[in-house]
């Protein structure tokens, strides 16, 4: 019989003190119980992420002298909405087989895709350039400017919880995760214990540098929609750099053809589109590049605003039922328990069996 205590597994052989707890901190999957309610510390780091991004792209505002004070509500109240929706559709349709056979229980599986979330704040953006008079270009750069910080800090969060794990390695820089919670293991029971890639600690640095090129670049924007373009572009870019560490399932198409190859694709159009319409166009809009970014995340009338995202964040990544993975126990009109990860088909494909 299960009980409420918690079970997290670490490496027993790892030291005390703040180095045992980086050396370990991959399998400190759950944060925090609160009876059956589990609060996993991805939770805390996708806020975290949604905080850095959302004030990162204030902050462009601000730099081209865009009305960061105006958009705020729309960001949190209608583009934070479309980015987890586009997430979670995206996320939906790499079970598409399962979603004609089980509907119900592929909906109700915790998950989120980031190719949908980009797609999702894009939508987005014209809905606000639509109701601010904004341009559109200078939306979709903010986006593109704050998405490179926000995903560097979200893989964070997936390194925590053992999604977009890596393949096996015998390198120094493999990590073995223990910890049952971590999905990895419950997708992969046979990689526990394993040293594998922190194909996510990779991610991570090359947003990193992706951050920091744009950083430079930023006082030498030649025309609106460039860095949206560029995002769209060097995004698919290490997408592909990074597939060559991963194993965690990405959901086929047709062949070899996945839902990344597919959605990484069509980042590219986009990009191209929106650097041609920018350099067409020619709209430049002047940086200053003295406002202050901890201006804005303490900005009186904004900081609210991100209050609000952070709050929603952890709630749509942190917050699961009895078990880590699981969003519902027990349902009614047919409903089995524990619908998560391992019960839609993802460890058989994994396995490399048919019957997924």
């Amino acid at each position: 019989m299960a009980t409420n205590t918690s079970t997290h597994t670490h490496d027993l052989d790892a030291p005390a003190g703040l180095l045992g707890f980086l050396r370990s901190f991959h399998n400190r999957t759950i944060l925090f119980r609160a009876g059956n309610w589990i609060f996993v510390t991805y939770g805390l780091l996708a806020g975290l992420a949604f905080v850095v991004g959302q004030t990162t792209a204030f902050w462009y505002h601000g730099v081209v002298g865009a009305k960061p004070v105006v958009v705020s509500p729309y960001y949190t109240f209608f583009l934070i909405p479309m980015v987890l929706m586009g997430a979670r559709a995206a996320s939906i349709m790499l079970e598409w087989r399962q979603l004609f056979k089980k509907p119900l229980q592929t909906l109700v599986k915790p998950g989120y895709m980031l190719h949908g979330g980009v797609f999702g704040g894009m939508l987005a953006a014209v809905g606000i350039a639509n109701i601010t008079g904004i341009g559109l270009l200078v939306l979709l750069d903010a986006l593109g400017f704050c998405m490179t910080i926000g995903e560097a800090v979200c893989r964070l969060g997936c390194y925590v919880y053992g999604c977009c794990w890596g393949k096996p390695t015998e390198t120094k820089f493999g990590v073995a995760y223990t910890s049952e919670h971590s999905k990895v293991v419950r997708c992969c029971p046979d990689l526990k214990g394993v040293k594998i890639h922190p194909a996510q600690l990779y991610a991570l640095l090359a947003h990193l540098i992706q951050f920091s090129l744009f950083y430079l670049l930023l006082p030498y924007k030649v025309f609106d929609g460039m860095f949206a373009g560029l995002y769209l572009i060097t995004h698919p870019i290490i997408r592909v750099i990074m597939e060559r560490f991963r194993q965690d399932d990405r959901g086929k198409l047709i062949g070899p053809l996945t839902h990344t190859n597919l959605y990484s694709a069509i980042q590219v159009v986009l990009g191209i589109i929106a650097m041609s319409f920018g350099y067409a166009a020619g709209a430049n809009l002047p940086v200053d590049m003295s406002y202050s970014w901890f201006g804005t995340l303490f900005h009186p009338q904004m900081g609210w605003y991100m209050l609000i995202t952070f709050a929603t964040a952890i709630f749509a990544y942190g917050v699961h039922y009895k078990k880590v993975g699981s969003w519902v126990h027990h349902r009614s009109e047919g409903m089995h328990s524990h619908v998560d990860e391992m019960s839609m088909g993802a460890a058989a494909r994994a396995e490399g069996r048919d019957d997924a």
